[in-house]
């Protein structure tokens, strides 16, 4: 059912083409398929949890996932295109030029206007459509240097391929695979918990249809929890720095990493060296490149607000508070900011005050701050949600696995804009994605917080 749905999902693809107005396109059909899919995946991964394991098992949760993503990788993208940035920056980063100094909007203007190098003039049209088509063309890059790396790898197999950046994500995607069942070997767990992340019907869209670049920090962040149940924790504190560097939510997992180090102050002086001068030299072009208004760090820190539920009632609880000692409401979005950025670090020093006492209670604990940093988060996009498939896949949690049916929701927004209906989404549907999340969290906490695949024995000892 799942093969037969993504079958289903890449022949109505075409009606998605760029350019086609959102009237046009059937958005209720793909959402509908992509919350059906996840209805099918819930059930399909609970059953084959409950299966013997066997080495025919195996085969097919491999075979069924490939099957999934060669589907998509055929696919016409379906209501996204980031991925015309990665193609951008891979593009002039290949050939030598910072992407991060000039935006790609720069490099349309007349050749003769001299505000940017005559080679990216050169580039852009060299690109085709790739340079008119990148989205918030006035911004510079986002992207830091571990995720530039992989955008030139894309640009070096093919340049402006879609379908090469596509190949690279899979690539990404087996590496995070195996490291997903060398995690869930190291905890004792049965490796057809694999199906978890392999079947999950929104990572394959976001990823292999989408083109999200979000496997890439996803991968180290992964490695880095493996290294540290390994006890390399230099190593994973490297790897974590590397993830940082594709975008910068794995540097909350930080203080989790370090923590078998606080006996050992030496090494743990050392570790956060190492983190700090890694991040350090992955992110000296985008400094150099200066912090302006063109800058996409800024206005993505300052602005970018999307799909959000909690950070909402903070914002609405800050313009309340503005409002009632009247001072200006310029500030309430930055006040909002700082208050659940302070929120976030409580969360993630509580789940780091302990030292982890087995490998499945140490990724429990990444899993619940990567999940903080997403629900907190003042813009909470389906393709976020990939970073929290493969902890999931360690330690399922029924309440985070309902965002796989969830989300898609968010589709809709593009519905309600085509008809000029934006505040229902906003104001309306955003609730239907997140609240039942959050009863069910709250549920799941009532009654002890033991994830689906603990065994009882092991939850009572790690408690």
């Amino acid at each position: 059912m799942l093969v037969g749905l993504h079958v289903l999902l890449s022949l109505i693809s075409p009606r998605f083409n760029y350019g086609l107005p959102l009237l046009e396109k059937p958005i209720l059909l793909f959402v509908g398929i992509e919350i059906t899919a996840g209805v099918v995946y819930l059930l399909a991964v609970r059953t084959t949890r409950d299966s013997p394991l066997t080495k025919r098992l195996i085969v097919w949760i491999f075979g069924v996932g490939l099957a999934l993503r060669a589907c998509m990788i055929a696919s016409t993208p379906i209501l996204e295109d980031d991925y015309y940035r990665y193609l951008w920056d891979g593009g002039v980063a290949a050939n030598g030029i910072n992407p991060y100094a000039y935006a790609p909007g720069d490099a349309l203007e007349a050749a003769d206007s001299g505000a940017v190098p005559p080679e990216l003039h050169k580039l852009a049209e060299k690109s085709g459509v790739v340079a008119a088509r990148v989205n918030h063309p006035d911004l510079r890059s986002i992207y830091p240097l571990t995720a530039q790396a992989a955008f030139v790898f894309a640009h070096w197999l093919r340049p402006w391929s879609l379908t090469a950046w596509r190949l690279s994500l899979l690539v990404i995607d087996v590496a995070t695979l195996g490291i997903v069942a060398a995690i869930l070997q190291a905890a004792g767990l049965p490796l057809a918990l694999i199906a978890i992340y392999w079947w999950n019907p929104l990572l394959v869209k976001e990823l292999f249809n989408s083109g999200h670049m979000d496997g890439i920090p996803m991968l180290f962040a992964l490695g880095a929890v493996l290294l540290s149940i390994r006890s390399r924790h230099m190593t994973s504190v490297a790897a974590l720095a590397l993830a940082a560097g594709a975008k910068l939510w794995p540097s909350m997992l930080l203080p989790l990493a370090v923590r078998p180090l606080i006996s050992r102050p030496k090494q743990l002086v050392f570790a956060v060296l190492l983190f700090g001068l890694t991040v350090c030299v992955l992110f000296l072009p985008v400094y150099v490149s200066g912090f302006g208004s063109s800058s996409g760090f800024v206005a993505y820190g300052q602005r970018w607000e999307m799909n959000d539920a909690f950070f909402m009632l903070v914002s609405w609880a800050v313009r309340a508070f503005f409002m009632l000692v009247t001072l200006e409401q310029t500030a309430a979005p930055l006040v909002a900011r700082a208050v659940v950025g302070v929120l976030l670090i409580l969360w993630v020093l509580w789940q780091s005050r302990t030292l982890p006492v087995h490998p499945a209670d140490f990724c429990d604990r990444a899993l619940l701050i990567v999940a903080g940093i997403f629900l907190l988060s003042p813009a909470q996009f389906p393709w976020y949600y990939v970073w929290l498939i493969p902890f999931l896949a360690i330690r399922p949690r029924m309440s985070l696995l309902l965002l796989t049916v969830l989300l898609p929701l968010y589709y809709l927004r593009f519905y309600f804009v085509a008809r000029g209906w934006t505040n229902v989404f906003d104001y309306g549907i955003v609730w239907l994605e997140f609240v039942p999340v959050w009863c069910l969290l709250v549920w799941e906490w009532r009654v002890g917080g033991r994830s689906l695949a603990q065994p009882r024995a092991l939850s009572e000892s790690t408690s």
